[in-house]
């Protein structure tokens, strides 16, 4: 093992990320042919997952304590706005830098499938949190891509039960359900469902066939919730129609000055 990886392994043991992160870019800088292991991956992302659940617990303390302030307090509500945005921008500073090593260190290096999947999933959920901060279009579009790709390479590869390509259904139709894609969320939701029902458990093993219950459970349940999303949204379309059409006695009035 390199010693750049060692003292990698080293820092995340002792909950020093930053240094983890230092050193796993070392790693990659020093050895830039070399695919990155599953175990140095998920190391990798052990130690930014720290870092921006920090961040994010941060700016969900932040917000709160602003909610509870009087407005008479402009002081301390200017205050706490700047440190909310301070911390928002070192969240989508973490995010970039993220998504900057897997299209530039990870991706062009991945040779399993599963791996590429779980990179593209990866990349789908930094890109996610600079979308909840920056709300850009431009990084929505990442997110939906960075999904799809997970998403399709489980559905080319995998068994419908397999737990990547559920976990990732979930991820995707999430997502789309958050930027108001509701129904194509259901469509996805529905037929992932129909054929992990489909599949025959018989032969798998009793955590396996556990998971897979439970976690086919949750996602008709997650069905259950994006369906009545879209019927309230189709109600209000039907009664903001029907605000604009004209009113029965106006009806009447056209109708009797044409009879008169």
């Amino acid at each position: 093992m390199s010693n750049s990886l060692i003292k990698a392994n080293i820092s995340i043991s002792l909950g020093q990320y930053n240094s983890a992160i230092k050193y796993f870019k070392a790693y990659m800088e020093e050895f830039p042919h070399i695919p990155l292991s599953k175990e140095v991956f998920y190391l990798l992302s052990e130690a930014y997952n720290h870092l921006l659940n920090d961040k994010r617990t941060c700016i969900r303390k932040l917000k709160a304590y602003m909610e509870s302030l009087q407005d008479s307090d402009q002081e301390r509500i200017v205050a706490i706005a700047s440190l909310l945005d301070e911390t928002k921008n070192d969240l989508i500073s973490i995010c970039t830098e993220v998504v900057n090593i897997i299209d530039n260190s990870l991706l062009n290096k991945v040779e399993g499938t599963r791996e590429k999947v779980l990179i593209y999933n990866m990349k789908g959920v930094y890109s996610r949190y600079m979308w909840e901060t920056n709300k850009s279009n431009s990084t929505c579009k990442e997110v939906t891509k960075a999904y799809y790709e997970a998403f399709s390479l489980c559905q080319w590869n995998f068994k419908p039960t397999d737990p990547y390509l559920l976990q990732i259904a979930l991820n995707y139709t999430t997502h789309l359900k958050n930027t108001n894609d509701t129904n194509k969320a259901i469509v996805i939701l529905k037929k992932v469902i129909e054929d992990t029902q489909k599949d025959d458990l018989k032969n798998y093993d009793f955590l396996k066939k556990l998971y897979v219950e439970l976690f086919l459970k949750y996602l008709n349940e997650c069905l259950v919730q994006f369906q009545k999303i879209h019927n309230q949204k189709v109600m209000q379309i039907i009664e903001s129609i029907e605000n604009h059409l004209p009113q029965e006695s106006l009806f009447d009035d056209v109708i009797t000055r044409r009879q008169g």
